[in-house]
């Protein structure tokens, strides 16, 4: 297991989590906010948990420059790039539009700019051109030049960016006991490339408590993602675990996308002002807001109840709030 703990220092911190009274008074059951939106270099998020052990495998690698994939709004870019910044290493991003433009300054505000303002290299290419294909190019090309660059896995979900959230789930669980010598109902979160949700139901099945983690699908709309979470959860347990046989209690619902990724529904953009106007907390268009109106409408409907306690994870992603104002 000591192969996996191998990590550089992107957290300053575990990340808090706080009482939401306001929100819980409003809906009814105890609702807690994770904050994973609030720490580490270039704007937070929970990226930064999966690449604490993705970069220490690329320096163990000797490689110099970190290549990902994104398009310009991307949060695991501009999370990556601000990583890259803190250790020392150079960064590349792969960009092609993804997102539907909002706005005339849609690619120069939000991630981007931020991502500008770091300096990182970014290398523009077509809508139907394959990220792999591309990233390989410019690894090759830095080859050539005798620098080695290392290649991130889409959303940093791949076993060792998995890991971070089985961290995090370790975090919850002890940082929840401190709060209510109880473990909590449900831990809510936004899953796109499955990593995040992942992670915590490994590490919730490891631990054998019975909190369910109910991941609100924000880019596939089909049972594909159920499939990734299910697989790279065993994948987790199989490494890390003395027994590779535990429950796996989650849910994957695929009904808050809306029309697609990077694309704001009703739901989502009410949640983004419910939780402004209550608690003082931003959620974002593309990801957290999705699964904030996922986890209200489950309390609306009863799924969720006022006995119930419930986690939500704050993945961070605030920057697209500015990319996406006139939604608002």
């Amino acid at each position: 297991m000591n192969k996996y703990n191998n990590k550089v220092k992107l957290l300053n911190r575990e990340s808090s989590i706080e009482y939401l009274p306001n929100l819980s008074k409003l809906l009814g059951p105890e609702i807690y906010v994770k904050r994973d939106d609030e720490g580490g270099r270039g704007g937070g998020g929970n990226k930064l948990r999966k690449y604490e052990r993705i970069i220490a495998d690329a320096i163990d690698k000797n490689c110099d420059t970190l290549i990902i994939a994104g398009h310009y709004q991307s949060n695991a870019a501009r999370a990556l790039v601000g990583a890259a910044c803190q250790l020392g290493l150079k960064s590349i991003v792969v960009s092609k539009e993804m997102l539907p433009n909002q706005n005339p300054t849609f690619n120069q505000n939000g991630n981007a700019l931020l991502m500008s303002l770091m300096n990182t290299k970014i290398i523009g290419i077509g809508k139907e051109d394959d990220f792999n294909v591309e990233m390989n190019k410019v690894a090759n090309q830095l080859e050539v030049k005798g620098e080695k660059g290392y290649i991130i896995p889409f959303g940093g979900s791949n076993l060792l960016g998995a890991l971070g959230y089985v961290d995090c789930a370790n975090e919850i669980l002890a940082q929840f006991k401190q709060i209510n010598n109880n473990e909590p109902t449900y831990i809510v979160t936004t899953t796109g490339s499955g990593g995040t949700q992942a992670g915590l139901v490994a590490g919730c099945a490891i631990k054998k408590v019975k909190t369910k983690v109910i991941g609100f699908s924000v880019l596939h709309k089909d049972n594909t993602i159920k499939d990734i979470v299910t697989s790279l959860s065993q994948e987790i347990i199989d490494k890390i675990s003395d027994k590779s046989v535990l429950e796996l209690n989650f849910e994957v619902n695929i009904d808050f996308v809306g029309e697609g990724y990077g694309k704001p529904t009703k739901l989502g953009i009410d949640a983004i002002k419910t939780l402004a106007e209550l608690e003082g907390l931003f959620l974002c268009p593309v990801y957290t807001s999705k699964a904030m109106a996922g986890l209200i409408e489950y309390i609306k409907s009863g799924t969720i109840t006022e006995k119930d306690s419930v986690v939500f994870i704050h993945t961070g992603g605030m920057p697209l709030v500015h990319a996406y104002y006139d939604i608002f």
